[in-house]
């Protein structure tokens, strides 16, 4: 009997971490082709991100049919209030789409990607 509880109370740990790792993702749709701040480019499509968390800053991590595409730097900037629905700003830059902030549903933190500043000649 001991055993069986024992396996019972594993189980349903293991179930649980499962859960929490997969509401911890989100999912976000690309419409066009940018770059993730100063980083890696994006092609349009829907990705899984997952954010690894440290103190202000943060690794996030962007998922195609279960493949890691691409990671990124960000700080977390706290908001005023949560998040109704995911929000993806961007802007033009040299003729090229760059992701500035993304604003994941439910959170009161968004992730801004640090940009190439002009250089002053």
């Amino acid at each position: 009997m001991p055993k069986r509880m024992a396996y019972r109370i594993l189980c349903t740990l293991v179930c649980t971490l499962v859960f929490i790792s997969i509401a911890a993702a989100h999912e976000v749709r690309i419409s066009e082709r940018a770059k993730v701040g100063n980083g890696p480019e994006l092609e349009q499509g829907t990705y899984r991100v997952e954010v690894e968390k440290n103190q202000d800053s943060a690794e996030v991590l962007f998922f195609q049919g279960g493949e890691l595409i691409v990671t990124a730097p960000a700080i977390l900037t706290k908001e005023a209030v949560k998040c109704d629905n995911t929000e993806i700003h961007s802007e033009e830059v040299d003729g090229e789409r760059v992701i500035t902030k993304i604003w994941l549903q439910g959170w009161k933190e968004s992730l801004v990607f640090k940009q190439d500043t002009p250089k002053a000649e």
